[in-house]
């Protein structure tokens, strides 16, 4: 019966390691199926998180285009991993701050026109 267990528990541990193992791409070839301009974090080796969009690729790595940083070569031994991200846009954020505010003075407005016209 423990035999019969352990090789189920090997098979399971097997199972649950041969994706990562066999399907899973690799960080270059992550970055090269990428086009040129994608935005990208890449998390290194160190622990350290760079967000930019994604350069030119060469043999040994890639250039991380981040206008406010400046570009950066990266080799791919550096990157542990790498994923796209999409840039949060606050358009309707502010479209209902800006009306909130143009109904707060209306409002006030209409208060102070209210109580005047009673005396």
């Amino acid at each position: 019966m423990r035999q019969i267990i352990s090789f189920l528990l090997v098979g399971l541990l097997v199972a649950q390691l041969s994706p990562a193992a066999l399907g899973a791409e690799d960080v270059a070839s992550q970055i090269t199926g990428m086009s040129v301009g994608t935005n990208i974090e890449v998390r290194l080796k160190d622990k350290r998180t760079l967000r930019g969009a994604r350069g030119e690729v060469s043999g040994s790595g890639f250039t991380l285009v981040n206008p406010s940083g400046g570009d950066r070569r990266l080799a791919f031994d550096d990157v542990s991993s790498v994923k796209q991200w999409n840039k949060k846009s606050h358009t309707v954020r502010n479209v209902l701050i800006g009306a909130g505010i143009g109904l707060a003075v209306v409002t006030v407005v209409l208060a102070v026109l209210v109580s005047n016209a009673r005396y």
